[in-house]
């Protein structure tokens, strides 16, 4: 027996899964192309009409705040499980490390998001407060890292852990932008940050 309730749930699901559709493919534009593609392109890159984009994003610049917070958190998914195994200090080295070969890779996705970190401080200040909390969360990541590195002896308890972990933070977000420089440059300075880190602590 079909019920409302059915109904509404299947609705519910089938928008969902157009609004990935169109995420998916406008990631992928974006990534290819910039910003500036137009709707019509990214629709018909999903199959889909330029409607379906106004109905789920209402602007462009709707769509490209719901593109870096999806291209956001689909980085963060992968350094939080390159970082989830081992002592603080293993799992703080397993962010660094998979932080720095995802920038490192010169695919067009990670291309694509250091253009809107880059545009959140000056073309496109709309996405600066994404940018601040995507930020905070970092660093109170890579703090809790360290923290729990102190508590089981593999950190040296005496360093500041919220001053390492906006250290890291800032170090990374060094290392998105190293993505201009040549593979070798980026990965001496991938491997200095890590023997500096050693010997911190």
């Amino acid at each position: 027996m079909v019920t409302a309730m059915t109904v509404t749930t299947t609705r519910v699901a089938a928008g969902q899964g157009t609004r990935e559709r169109l995420l998916d493919a406008a990631i992928e534009r974006l990534a290819q192309t910039g910003p500036d593609a137009t709707f019509e392109t990214i629709a018909r890159d999903a199959g889909l009409t330029k409607g379906a984009l106004y109905h789920h994003f209402g602007s462009k610049q709707g769509l490209v705040e719901a593109v870096y917070k999806e291209a956001v958190r689909r980085h963060a998914e992968r350094v939080v499980t390159a970082s989830s195994d081992g002592s603080g200090r293993e799992r703080l080295r397993g962010l660094i490390g998979a932080t720095a070969r995802l920038y490192g890779s010169g695919t067009p996705f990670y291309r694509l998001l250091l253009r809107l970190h880059v545009e959140a401080g000056a073309s496109r200040p709309h996405l600066a407060p994404i940018a601040r909390r995507v930020q905070r969360r970092q660093r109170d990541y890579m703090t809790a890292l360290v923290a729990a590195g102190q508590a089981d002896g593999s950190i040296r308890s005496d360093v500041d852990a919220a001053a390492v972990g906006d250290t890291v933070n800032a170090a990374l977000q060094g290392l998105l932008v190293q993505q201009l420089e040549p593979v070798a440059a980026q990965r001496r300075a991938t491997e200095a940050f890590a023997r500096l880190m050693d010997t911190l602590l």
